[in-house]
């Protein structure tokens, strides 16, 4: 066997870069083109006029949350939804803290005049957040038609309730989920960045919607119709329990919408750490759950929605893949071409067109990522490295799943919740 020169593996290399990069390209410009056609679509009308509201059980996980389970359950108490329609279920996942004591309290000293339907769960060990949402929905009154589920951090705005159980006078209508608007007093990078991302979530999951519905949703802000996900029950050693409703309910024949009124608020991390270690917790999540639902882009039956789960794959799993192929053998090109040839190699004409190409592309790249990370305002700097950044938690996502590492038990990031108390006790 003849050795492959190094011309020859620099060449490889520099097909490989460019293959990956026009793929890179074709996904994120189907991507731009399809949401921006969804965008034409109108989503189902919101309701008009006096309706029958139906009656909702809500759902709130908490586990070592005393910092800010008072200010929740005073913001659940507030809203404008009748109380003999409301029942609120608290299930605890076994907190080491002064939660559930805390709760108890609040509702015997608040409870009186409302006189809301409380119910408290107390698991014996803590499993994960879709094992405590599955026992919490089928402990809910079989009177609620409409289950719904709000995290403790999370602070609902006025009205919440009431635009959600309008929202299922309409009989097609068999999910919503809403907005997050972010409140934190002081904008670091990392929040700039997540603000950045959040834009372009907003506007895919209103076109996802708009067409047929979004198998993304919020957590913190989520309903669904009983009799839609009826017998279903979530994966409790997986997370994305909010998306995996959202699709269940797809395949019952429902739509699953994204309402952009529906607001609900949050404190992003305000450091890289914690937001990295939410982001992948949340981004492993996605990549399981649209791993286990390929097949839907195959089967007929689900129209359109076959279009968003295709597209969502791509995004989640094809593209950060292809992103790091063309890293790799854009470095190995660089260093390879430049140990050989020097400096001077670049203005050399015994090299191929595409070796050249991609060396000037790579350059730009390096050239962004630098400028972005010196917060240097460059054009499509910040842009580049946020993506990057991004395809960088999909990756380490993927991983840890395939290597087994799952991460349903959400780790709680603290500065969050002491930002947020103080947030609640300057705004009481």
């Amino acid at each position: 066997m003849v050795p492959m020169s190094f011309d020859h593996l620099s060449l490889y290399l520099s097909i490989l870069q460019f293959a990956s990069t026009i793929l890179v390209l074709l996904i994120l410009i189907f991507s731009r083109l399809a949401t921006s056609s969804w965008l034409r679509k109108a989503l189902p009308d919101f309701p008009s006029g006096t309706v029958d509201l139906p009656n909702i059980t809500l759902v709130i996980p908490t586990w070592n949350e005393e910092l800010i389970i008072e200010e929740k359950l005073a913001e659940i108490s507030s809203q404008d939804y009748p109380n003999e329609l409301l029942e609120v279920i608290i299930i605890d996942a076994n907190s080491q803290d002064s939660t559930v004591d805390l709760a108890k309290k609040w509702i015997s000293q608040n409870n009186k005049k409302m006189q809301l339907d409380f119910k408290i769960i107390v698991e014996e060990e803590r499993k994960g957040k879709s094992s405590s949402i599955n026992r919490a929905f089928s402990e809910a009154s079989a009177d609620s038609e409409i289950l719904m589920m709000s995290d403790v951090d999370c602070r609902l705005s006025d009205g919440s309730l009431r635009r959600i159980g309008t929202w299922f006078s309409n009989e097609e209508i068999g999910a919503v989920t809403g907005r997050q608007v972010l409140i934190n007093r002081e904008k670091s990078s990392h929040v700039a960045h997540e603000e950045n991302y959040r834009d372009f979530y907003t506007s895919a999951r209103i076109a996802e919607s708009r067409l047929d519905s979004t198998p993304i949703f919020h957590g913190e802000c989520s309903a669904f119709r009983r009799s839609a996900i009826e017998g279903f029950k979530l994966i409790e050693n997986s997370n994305a329990d909010d998306s995996q409703m959202a699709v269940a309910v797809r395949k019952s024949g429902f739509r699953a919408i994204y309402d952009s009124e529906l607001e609900f608020f949050e404190m992003a991390p305000p450091d890289g750490n914690s937001s990295r270690i939410q982001k992948v917790r949340r981004a492993q999540g996605l990549v399981r759950h649209f791993w286990r639902n390929k097949n839907l882009v195959f089967d007929g039956k689900m129209h359109n929605f076959r279009k968003i789960i295709a597209l969502e794959l791509s995004l989640h799993i094809l593209l950060p893949i292809l992103v790091i192929i063309g890293f790799i053998s854009g470095f190995s090109h660089l260093a390879l071409f430049f140990s050989v040839n020097g400096p001077q190699g670049i203005f050399s004409g015994s090299n191929e067109m595409i070796e050249h190409i991609m060396i000037v592309a790579d350059s730009v790249v390096i050239l962004l990522l630098f400028c972005g990370l010196l917060k240097l305002p460059v054009p499509a700097s910040s842009l580049s490295l946020s993506f990057l950044k991004y395809m960088a938690i999909l990756l380490e996502a993927i991983l840890l799943a395939v290597l087994g590492k799952s991460l349903h038990k959400w780790q709680q990031v603290p500065a969050v919740r002491e930002a947020l108390a103080i947030h609640d006790r300057e705004n009481a």
